[in-house]
């Protein structure tokens, strides 16, 4: 598989067919467009709201204090439930579009481009939902069982969906689990925010989460990627990448901060024939996109975005100095600001750039992957 880069998930404005049409036009095969996340619609369409459509025979409901478990679905649930439907039969619409018009060319199969879906994790989901008491749902054994178990068998019937409507070539998944470590750590404030919940035990971590990952094997998922809210440990590694158990595809790292020990894991799996998920930008690399960083350079159309040749170096320096062959690269996915993975209000200022900006880092991104394979090939 060659090096590839993906569309942040996240994406301005409330028009979900115009967002999938920009990602397919500017993520063409072998790159990674996705099903695009529109906080700006409100909280229904926000990746919590959407991972909550997704649970089989529970319900959900907005409070004044966020999302809960409710005895009956109301209208809360149900237009979680009817926009996610929506989006997904949108996004078939757009992709079979572009097939007719022979902008995406099928493969022998008869299937169009691959895709990427990015799903919240149990534990994430535990710590985002709370009871009826109010309380989380991380501080009740019995209700963390239910839910990480309707998360399964209801992402599984998503996925049926998605196949079904979008025929996608290859579908990867991507896994958000912003706040595994710090469930894992005992840091989750409780509904008072006087005490923290009790640390969630690794075992029983470890097992709702390869519920998931086992429920999207089944569906035939061709990549899971766990992003696991920071740099990948030995745990993590031991606990999602044994030969026995659940087993990820590979992790999300975050090019901007990792350290030489971070590297060395990641060469580390990468050898082992994982796949790795590349943040290539800061937050406020990010940001600085929507506004130049001088009149003369904004007359110019230049943003504060580093150029692809920096980007580029950011993955292919230290992985020269570790003494790695040039086309391991192609074990990676490259993607924008690791911001957008700590939680919905760093989506949401993802989601307040402008079509524009949004666009720029989507494509700076694709053609920093392009480059570099470029140099995977000349060499």
């Amino acid at each position: 598989m060659p090096l590839r880069s993906t569309a942040a998930g996240v994406m301005p404005g409330t028009n979900l067919l115009r967002s999938a049409e920009l990602q397919a036009a500017e993520l063409p095969a072998p790159h990674l467009p996705g099903l695009p996340e529109l906080p700006g619609r409100g909280l229904h369409s926000q990746l919590l709201g959407r991972s909550l459509a997704q649970l089989s025979e529970l319900a959900t409901e907005l409070t004044s204090y966020g999302w809960r478990l409710t005895q009956r679905p109301g209208a809360d649930d149900q237009r979680a439930r009817g926009w996610l439907r929506s989006d997904v039969d949108t996004l078939a619409d757009v992709r079979g579009q572009r097939r007719e018009a022979g902008l995406d060319t099928p493969d022998d199969d008869g299937l169009a481009a691959p895709l990427v879906l990015e799903l919240l994790g149990p534990i994430s989901l535990m710590a985002g939902l709370a009871l009826h008491s109010g309380e989380k749902v991380l501080t009740d054994h019995g209700a963390r069982r239910d839910l990480a178990a309707s998360l399964a068998t209801g992402v599984a019937e998503h996925l049926t969906h998605v196949r079904r409507a979008c025929a996608p070539s290859s579908l990867t998944v991507i896994i958000t689990e912003p706040d595994y470590t710090r469930a894992r750590g005992g840091l989750i404030p409780t509904v008072s925010g006087y005490r923290s919940i009790r640390a969630l035990d690794r075992e029983e971590a470890r097992g709702h989460l390869g519920l998931m990952i086992e429920a999207l094997r089944r569906t035939g998922v061709e990549e899971i990627l766990l992003d696991l809210g920071g740099s990948v440990e030995p745990e993590h590694m031991q606990d999602f990448r044994a030969a026995q158990g659940p087993r990820a595809s590979g992790f999300s790292v975050d090019l901007t901060v990792m350290q030489a020990l971070g590297w060395e894991r990641t060469a580390e799996l990468v050898e082992s024939g994982a796949t790795m998920l590349a943040s290539t930008l800061t937050g406020a690399e990010t940001a600085a996109t929507a506004r130049p960083a001088s009149r003369d350079a904004a007359r110019r159309g230049e943003t504060q975005l580093p150029p692809v040749s920096d980007i580029a170096r950011r993955l292919r320096g230290p992985w020269d100095r570790l003494g790695m062959p040039l086309n391991s690269l192609e074990s990676f996915i490259l993607v924008g600001s690791a911001d957008r993975h700590q939680g919905e209000p760093a989506r949401s200022q993802f989601a307040a750039l402008t079509e524009p900006a949004a666009m720029r880092v989507l494509t700076r991104v694709r053609d920093t992957a392009e480059a570099l394979r470029d140099q995977i090939r000349e060499a």
